[in-house]
C-alpha cells in the first residue's frame, strides 16, 4: 500500500455547542443539588451528586481533549494504511483488528459503528473504569462495536464511511491505494 493518509477535523461548531450545552446542564444540576441540600434531602442530594459525577467524569476530561485537539487543529481521525486513529475516541485500531464499519441511523445522534474482531483486546488496554464498563456492555449487547460520532467530525459523512470501508477493505485484500 502506498503511503496516503487522510485526516479529519473536529466540527468547531459541535465542540462549542457541546461545551455550552454541558456547562448548563451542569449548572443546573448543581442549582438543584444545592437547593435540596438546603432543604435536607440527602437521599435526593446522593443519587443526584452521583449524576453528577457520572456525567462530570466522562463529559469533562472529553470536552476539554476535544477543544485542545481543535486549538492545536489536531485531526479528530486519521486513516493510515496500517490503522485508524480515533482522537474522539483516543483509540487506534488496526484495521486487521476490524471486522466491520457500517453507519447506522440513531435517533438524535447518528453513529459510525466499529465492529472489532477481538474486544478483549481493548478492554485490556482501558485503564478508565467508566469507559472500561461502557466497552464492555458494547462487546455484550452490539458484538463489540465502537462508535464514533460523526457529529463531532467536520466532513461529509457518506464520504467518510466510505473512506473508512475502502480502507479496511484494502488492509484486508493488501492491494495499493
Amino acid at each position: 500500500m502506498s503511503n496516503k493518509e487522510i485526516q479529519y477535523k473536529f466540527s468547531p461548531f459541535a465542540v462549542i455547542v457541546g461545551l455550552i450545552v454541558f456547562l448548563i446542564i451542569f449548572a443546573a444540576l448543581l442549582t438543584i443539588l444545592i437547593s435540596l441540600w438546603n432543604d435536607k434531602a440527602y437521599i435526593a442530594v446522593f443519587f443526584l451528586g452521583f449524576l453528577l459525577f457520572i456525567i462530570s467524569n466522562e463529559a469533562i476530561p472529553n470536552l476539554f481533549r476535544f477543544s485542545k485537539h481543535l486549538i492545536k487543529i489536531k485531526p479528530a481521525l486519521i486513516l493510515t494504511e496500517k490503522e485508524l486513529i480515533d482522537n474522539v475516541n483516543n483509540v487506534i485500531y488496526a484495521w486487521r483488528e476490524i471486522k466491520k464499519i457500517k453507519y447506522q441511523l440513531n435517533y438524535p445522534a447518528n453513529q459510525i459503528s466499529i465492529e472489532v474482531k477481538s474486544p478483549s483486546l481493548f478492554l485490556k488496554k482501558e485503564t478508565n473504569s467508566y469507559k472500561r464498563l461502557i466497552m464492555k456492555l458494547n462487546a455484550k449487547y452490539f458484538n463489540g462495536t465502537f462508535s464514533l460520532k460523526p457529529i463531532l467530525i467536520s466532513c461529509k459523512k457518506r464520504e467518510l464511511v466510505e473512506n473508512l470501508n475502502l480502507y479496511l477493505k484494502q488492509s484486508n485484500t493488501n492491494k495499493s491505494f
